[in-house]
């Protein structure tokens, strides 16, 4: 698997080495090893204007996935993951988690979605969260995203 990432986010830093190899290991357990992840980091302001365009709901969001599962030009495209790490941490200060803990939560979420995976009935909605708690279980805990300036 072929893993992109940028960050957008000017207050974080990312280990982009980590994250693709976390990325690549939540791939593996959820059984799709090859094709291409793009993973973006982005403020407040991009994603809900992701959001607003996209779900038609304006405010900011912590993750969106955009599922592609196509070929292109011989390439296997798995699809788009974008996630504001500040609305991440507010929800992981809300709630108590661990921020780190949290974003990758986040990504094995996004990464489903790329799959197929939703939450509108309740009955996906159980199959979903018991694959997340399964690869969550699974997966390394690495620290890849940090403040910048901490």
């Amino acid at each position: 698997m072929k893993v992109e990432m940028i960050n957008y986010s000017r207050k974080y830093i990312i280990d982009a080495k980590k994250l693709k190899q976390l990325v690549k290991r939540i791939g593996e357990l959820a059984s799709c090893r090859d094709g291409i992840v793009s993973i973006s980091f982005v403020g407040k302001k991009r994603i809900r204007n992701i959001n607003k365009r996209f779900r038609k709901s304006n405010k900011a969001t912590n993750v969106i996935s955009f599922s592609f599962l196509d070929v292109v030009a011989g390439e296997k495209i798995i699809g788009d993951i974008v996630i504001c790490p500040i609305v991440a941490s507010e929800e992981a200060n809300k709630y108590g988690n661990n921020f780190v803990d949290y974003i990758t939560f986040l990504l094995i979420h996004g990464f489903l979605h790329l799959l197929g995976y939703d939450h509108i009935r309740k009955e996906d909605q159980l199959l979903m969260e018991k694959k997340e708690e399964e690869i969550f279980k699974s997966i390394p805990r690495w620290n890849f995203i940090k403040e910048a300036g901490h």
